[in-house]
């Protein structure tokens, strides 16, 4: 096969078996590979009655027939599991250069399940798998961990690995992927199971060639449309994605001080332009990607002082800054960069201390109680607390169970000030004030990420669009978002390079790789596919019409103040959007897929 090596390897951390599966093209085009491989794979083998910190439950870890490819952005891999955070179907995107690596061991699936007796590490080679004994990296932060093993395994090894956060069971730890610029697989605990497994890291090394089917064809094409891409991602490579913070907040929409407000007075200090001017030190890219939107920045005082770190993306100063109602950028910094260490989901993280910081200001509880305080606009206080987090000292015990949980030990109506889709801290573009956010979050296969349906930001703020035209746009997009994760490719990339849906110039690309030819109405239906897949796993799980629903605040409280002041989404809009959005679906009311809707999409013996 073109794009695809069609085979995966299976390692049980149980009993230290090792199985080759192959598969063919019909089912390499019915998934395509990333997140559509990795979501088959789990419904098919992982029980639904099991909790995610099962051994049999599995982490699998999954690349795509455009990684290592010269398409721009498809250095990514993909990973997925059983959430411990929501105890759903979770996914998380990554960059960095492990995909590419793992591509070149020949296997497009990494496919782990059980649990070792004591601390390991796997090395996956165009061989097969072996693994090797990991306690003296057990305690190691991510940057030591992913430095000693791809030195000790030699010239083209790249790892992945885990920090002290997810070997203590911070529910919402993340994978650190290493390459000349790490990645991070941040959201819904991915670190947290593979800690629980007693995996301290992934190391692969190979040299298997991706085929493409077309090779001439596909650089003509990129070259024609390189133009467009370096344009409309030209202020990506100048400030990174911090570039959107100063847009977000003009439109007032930019969540602060746990929600309660939608707009952000200080936002110049840590906006992108101001890290560009004063704090950058050199751009980074993923492998072989020409936008390097990633930067190092050094920071200036904290833990970190004088020492080149990474520049936290838009989502870690939407979570460590203007949630936390924190202006102090190199505070920003320090937090970010622990995190990275310790194997923590920024956002997570954030929107935690941002609603325990309100529980205490409003008193439903107090230092006496937790073993410490939060406040808003303490950002060396919120340093230090990421570390207790990660190493569970103190109130770190309470933070690592994440808002959802803390909720509902605080009691006293606090469940008002939480921020979670699905038992998931929602991301960095607003329920309250972007309508198709509102359906985006409710209707998300892992909770409140802005990665399963996308903001629409060329919709011009005023006049506000309203409810209506939201279900139409949110599934074309879910199918979006389904295939670029299942490619793999970038959002950026995919979205300005090719367009934010799919069109013909995604189809010919992946033709041009796969030496098919699908259409446009099949690869959305391919993304369909992937789609009710991820939500039928969820269904097994309990997940229903009960489920698709907004934090109270978004419901109930209007944007105070700002440009979109008024904003918000009752439940009659919500109730409105999501019978339109089920009935547009093929899914009953409950949003149970419907028979004949499985049937259509070759799903029904899945």
């Amino acid at each position: 096969m073109y794009g695809h090596h069609g085979s995966n390897i299976k390692i049980d951390l149980s009993t230290g078996e090792v199985r080759k599966e192959s598969y063919d093209e019909n089912f390499a085009k019915k998934f395509l590979g990333g997140n559509g491989l990795a979501a088959k794979l789990i419904y098919d083998t992982v029980p639904a009655d099991i909790s995610p910190d099962d051994p049999r439950n599995a982490l699998v870890f999954t690349t795509g027939p455009l990684t290592d490819t010269p398409v721009w952005g498809s250095s990514r891999g993909h990973v997925a599991t059983i959430s411990p955070y929501t105890n759903l179907f979770a996914d998380s995107n990554y960059g960095g250069n492990f995909a590419v690596a793992q591509k070149r061991t020949g296997f497009d699936a990494i496919y782990i399940t059980g649990q070792s007796s004591k601390p390991v590490y796997l090395l996956v080679t165009e061989e097969g798998a072996e693994l090797k004994d990991g306690t003296e990296f057990w305690g190691k932060n991510t940057e030591e961990t992913i430095e000693e093993l791809e030195q000790k395994e030699g010239k083209g090894s790249v790892c992945a690995a885990i920090g002290p956060a997810a070997e203590n069971g911070v529910l919402f730890a993340g994978i650190i992927f290493g390459g000349g610029r790490f990645g991070t697989a941040g959201r819904a605990g991915m670190g947290t199971v593979m800690g629980s497994k007693n995996l301290k890291a992934i190391v692969v090394r190979g040299n298997h060639k991706t085929e493409i089917a077309n090779p001439e064809g596909l650089k003509s094409l990129l070259k024609k449309q390189a133009a467009v891409m370096k344009k409309n991602t030209a202020m990506l490579t100048t400030q990174g994605t911090p570039t959107i913070l100063t847009m977000v907040n003009g439109r007032g929409i930019l969540c602060s001080r746990n929600n309660t407000r939608e707009f952000f007075e200080p936002a110049e200090k840590i906006s992108g332009k101001t890290i560009q001017e004063n704090y950058t030190v050199k751009n980074t890219a993923c492998f072989g990607c020409p936008v390097a939107c990633g930067k190092n920045v050094r920071v200036p005082s904290g833990d970190y002082a004088g020492q080149d770190v990474k520049m936290p993306e838009y989502e870690t100063l939407y979570a460590l800054g203007t949630m936390m109602d924190n202006d102090d950028l190199p505070s920003i910094f320090n937090g970010n960069h622990l995190c990275d260490l310790m194997g923590i989901d920024t956002i997570s993280m954030g929107v935690t201390l941002s609603f325990v910081a309100e529980c205490m200001e409003r008193g439903i509880i107090s230092a006496a109680d937790i073993g410490g305080r939060v406040d808003f606009e303490d950002g060396k206080n919120m340093v230090n607390l990421i570390r207790k987090t990660a190493m569970k000292e103190g109130i770190g015990k309470y933070l690592a169970l994440g808002s959802q949980r803390l909720a509902e030990k605080f009691g006293r109506e606090s469940y008002r000030y939480l921020y979670t889709s699905q038992g998931l801290e929602c991301a960095a573009h607003s329920a309250r004030g972007l309508r198709e956010m509102s359906l985006a979050y409710a209707t998300s296969t892992r909770g409140g990420s802005h990665q399963d349906g996308r903001p629409n930001y060329t919709v011009p703020a005023d006049p506000d669009p309203g409810f209506d035209p939201q279900p139409a746009y949110m599934i074309k997009s879910q199918a979006s978002c389904a295939v670029a994760d299942s490619l793999i490719m970038c959002r950026f990339t995919s979205e300005k390079g090719l367009g934010p849906l799919i069109n013909n110039q995604w189809t010919t690309i992946v033709n041009l790789v796969t030496g098919w030819n699908l259409t446009v109405e099949e690869l959305q239906k391919t993304g369909e596919r992937i789609y009710n897949l991820e939500r039928l796993i969820n269904i097994k799980r309990g997940r229903s019409r009960k489920n698709d629903t907004l934090p109270y605040r978004v419901m109930h409280e209007p944007i105070p103040d700002g440009p979109a002041k008024g904003r918000y989404c009752p439940q009659k809009n919500l109730d409105a959007m999501l019978d339109h959005y089920y009935a547009l679906r093929g899914w009953d009311r409950n949003g149970i897929p419907t028979s004949a809707k499985l049937d259509e999409l070759g799903l029904a013996e899945s």
